[in-house]
């Protein structure tokens, strides 16, 4: 890595360009990172080469480009080293369009090309962006979703695919996303601030399911969709991340190297889970979709259906939140959720007042299970914010900068 700090110096950007018809979009990715002040250097494959022609990358980025994994005898230097050489010192790696196979070789670990070696060679705070671009099936091939979550989970980015009309003429996800799309998102990474590095953020999520017989429950549809976007947004502003979550598919959990995942099904499990990391939280956010009551006695075996009623006795769940924020130490911020159909601020208000929440967001019926949603941020010293409808991940951002400012507080 370079020795300057990126704030007094140009980031160096490192492209990998890879063999897919997308390659030519790539060119308006070198030219517009260039012109946000970045030093842009660019590594080809041989696929690549028969796309778009290295000359031009050379005449967009104003650099040599890397194009062949073995130099030839004459090299010196960084030059004799193409799979070291800028990729050591890179601030950001963009790999695009991320081709099946380009993925599969960096997620297993294989360099039999300059890209993937240059991937293998990257500094560990490098920023990595991947930006698959594919054909629709390919895209949703299992093994290639496995490979793709593998990244994730190694801390990579995934800006993309889009859906659209693709190359080979089918329609669906796999449309490589829009040059001016990655250079922003990419800049935007690359110089975010990151107010919770040094910091602990524990996050609850998901539903708990709560057992009358061994494949029955009472439950709730939670996604786990916030949960998911608030563990990435602590994560990149610095935080490591203790993810509690209930049982949800595997897309809507969070990977990436800061962000430690605990499954658990109940919400005694879910409250043993939490309390076993409570005490070294600096944040503590309550985004889980408790059960709120749970079968007195459940069964050993499946209960036959009949044409007689069911009933079944329920009792409370524990109450995580206040349990948990009893013990809550000088210094920790705590963060709930409420979802209310009527009269919702008031008995939102209410609900941080009674669990000790240093702010609570209110989400109406619209966020329950979606992308998105409608939000009001409640504070216990100021007036409501209505947020209006948001997409989850910018949501998420708002609840961890108001967690991050109420530390600074403190």
């Amino acid at each position: 890595m370079n020795s300057e700090p990126p704030s007094e110096r140009a980031p160096l950007i490192l492209l990998g360009i890879c063999g897919g018809i997308a390659a030519y979009k790539a060119v308006e990715v070198a030219s517009r990172l260039r012109k946000a002040g970045c030093e842009v250097h660019v590594a080809l494959t041989d696929a690549a080469r028969a796309f778009v022609a290295p000359l031009t990358f050379a005449a967009v980025t104003g650099r040599p480009v890397l194009d062949r994994l073995i130099p030839d005898g004459s090299a010196a230097g960084d030059a004799a080293y193409p799979h070291l050489y800028p990729a050591t010192r890179a601030d950001a790696f963009i790999l695009l369009p991320a081709t099946a196979n380009s993925i599969a070789k960096i997620a297993r670990g294989l360099a039999p090309d300059l890209v993937s070696a240059c991937a293998l060679s990257l500094p560990a705070d490098c920023l990595r962006v991947c930006c698959p671009a594919m054909n629709v099936e390919m895209w949703r091939n299992p093994v290639v979703q496995e490979n793709v979550r593998a990244l994730e989970a190694r801390g990579w980015i995934r800006i993309g695919p889009e859906s659209g009309a693709l190359a080979c003429g089918m329609e669906g996800e796999g449309r490589m996303t829009e040059p001016a799309d990655i250079a922003e998102r990419a800049l935007a990474r690359l110089r975010a601030p990151r107010p919770l590095a040094g910091r602990r953020v524990l996050i609850l999520s998901g539903p708990t399911r709560e057992h009358f017989d061994p494949v029955r429950y009472i439950g709730n549809p939670s996604s786990g969709k916030m949960g998911r976007a608030l563990a990435l947004a602590a994560a990149e502003a610095g935080a490591d991340v203790d993810f509690v979550t209930g049982p949800v598919a595997d897309e809507n959990l969070p990977r990436g190297p800061r962000i430690e995942i605990t499954r658990i099904v109940s919400a005694d499990e879910l409250l043993a889970a939490a309390h076993a990391r409570f005490d070294r939280a600096d944040i503590v956010i309550y985004a889980a979709a408790v059960a709120d009551y749970r079968p007195a006695a459940a069964v050993g075996e499946k209960l036959p259906k009949t044409d007689a009623p069911l009933t079944i006795q329920l009792e409370p769940t524990p109450d995580v939140a206040a349990t948990l924020n009893t013990h809550k130490r000088s210094g920790q911020v705590a963060i709930g959720f409420a979802l209310q159909t009527h009269d919702g601020p008031a008995k939102a208000a209410a609900k941080m007042k009674k669990k000790k929440f240093d702010g609570i967001v209110l989400n109406a019926l619209d966020a329950l299970g979606g992308e998105s949603g409608s939000y009001t941020w409640i504070s216990p010293d100021a007036e409501s914010e209505e947020w209006g409808t948001l997409n989850k991940t910018e949501c998420a951002r708002r609840i961890l900068a108001r967690a991050a400012a109420a530390l600074k507080r403190i």
